[in-house]
């Protein structure tokens, strides 16, 4: 239904299927990142850590695809995160009311959602965190707490761990 109406309502972006590795440490978030659908590689350095705060800043550098596997070879190489979680990322993106809505799929984490707004000016936070409220709010979409997103995150990275 949410696809729909999006469709609809919004600006429907397309897939955005992703191979993505995630190397999670207790304060950051490293990623190497394959937008198959986008045919493009990247790191991402998230400085925080899943379900420590929707507000933080976020760092992404591009390749083209055919690095990705380099991408992955270093990072698996020099660094040591304390977890490490992979998998495929279905995603289709739209653009609603000024801001990113990402719907989501992945083995560890099922069908999510993800709303943003890149926010340049701190002063703006309260009044950005209010209209994303209000817009999942309208979609009747309950947002997470930063407790259930801590223990479904902490969840998901133990299954993960006993996969490896």
């Amino acid at each position: 239904n949410l696809i729909e109406f999006l469709s609809i309502n919004g600006e429907d972006l397309g897939q955005d299927d992703k191979d993505v590795i995630y190397y999670i440490y207790n304060d950051k978030l490293l990623k190497a990142v394959h937008n198959i659908s986008k045919k493009n590689a990247k790191i991402s350095l998230k400085m925080n850590k899943i379900g420590q705060g929707s507000v933080f800043p976020e760092t992404e550098i591009y390749f083209g695809e055919s690095e990705f596997s380099k991408i992955k070879f270093v990072l698996d190489n020099i660094t040591n995160p304390e977890k490490v979680m992979g998998g495929i990322q279905k995603r289709r993106n739209f653009v609603y009311k000024g801001c990113e809505l990402a719907i989501k799929w992945s083995k560890e984490w099922g069908y999510h959602f993800e709303i943003e707004k890149v926010v340049n000016d701190k002063d703006l936070i309260d009044d950005i965190e209010r209209e994303l409220e209000q817009i999942t709010s309208e979609l009747n979409i309950k947002i997470m707490t930063e407790d259930e997103l801590t223990e479904f995150t902490q969840k998901a990275e133990e299954n993960a761990k006993k996969k490896l």
